[in-house]
């Protein structure tokens, strides 16, 4: 298929942009340019098409065809095809619920510093669904996306430093990874900041910073009676 008169990009790379940006006029033609790839043996396409069925961009979504290029490209080391994969996995999109080959297609990625992936090992060790559940190896994972800038693995570090839940309790660490979930905005971490600071638990009362953090979260709440997810 002809690519528009007004781009400059290779077709292989043009093709990428369409699926990465969701230009939906062009997924035709995007399609067309990536399964000829793909068919040659070019990784980035294999993981393109994935991405393609996976979405249902301008194909009906189709997990198990999804699951085929994701595993053509991963078994080429595709790193970002590795995360997806697992997310087929443990989530049984397609194809049965499968957490240890899960585990085992996000930990590559995750170890060469995807926050995703890292924060996605957290949370199967968190949960423990058919691998048992390891607080420290899900504080490790969570720490490192933390690190990374992932909000959901700082609000979650965040809570499990304030209970002592794989890692020594530490109000400190738990006030500053909630802060830094907050900061990313991350709205369940604003209103436990505000929830803190209004009843005095492990920091000193202020009702002042706990209307700053409320507001933060909803600019018309400043009632203490909000709810969270706690660990």
């Amino acid at each position: 298929m002809a690519l528009p008169a007004d781009t400059a990009m290779e077709p292989l790379e043009w093709a990428k942009f369409v699926v990465r940006n969701r230009v939906e006029k062009d997924y035709m033609n995007a399609y067309s340019i990536l399964s000829a790839k793909a068919n040659r043996g070019s990784v980035d396409a294999e993981f393109c098409l994935g991405l393609i069925y996976a979405r249902g961009q301008g194909v009906e979504r189709d997990f198990v065809a999804a699951r085929v290029w994701f595993q053509r490209a991963a078994d080429k080391e595709h790193l970002t095809a590795m995360y997806f994969l697992g997310k087929i996995y443990i989530r049984g999109y397609g194809t049965d619920k499968d957490v240890a080959k899960a585990v085992k297609y996000f930990r590559p990625p995750a170890e060469n510093g995807d926050a995703r992936a890292q924060y996605s090992l957290g949370l199967a060790y968190f949960d423990g669904d058919q691998i048992g559940r390891d607080m420290e190896e899900a504080a490790k994972w969570f720490t490192l996306a933390a690190q990374g800038g992932h909000s959901e693995a700082q609000f979650v570090l965040g809570q499990m430093y304030k209970t002592g839940v794989g890692v020594d309790k530490d109000t400190e660490q738990a006030v500053d990874w909630l802060v830094s979930a907050a900061m990313n905005g991350h709205k369940g971490a604003q209103i436990l900041l505000g929830n803190m600071f209004n009843t005095g638990d492990d920091v000193p009362r202020n009702e002042e910073e706990a209307v700053r953090w409320y507001d933060m979260a909803d600019g018309r709440l400043t009632s203490a009676r909000r709810s969270c997810p706690q660990v």
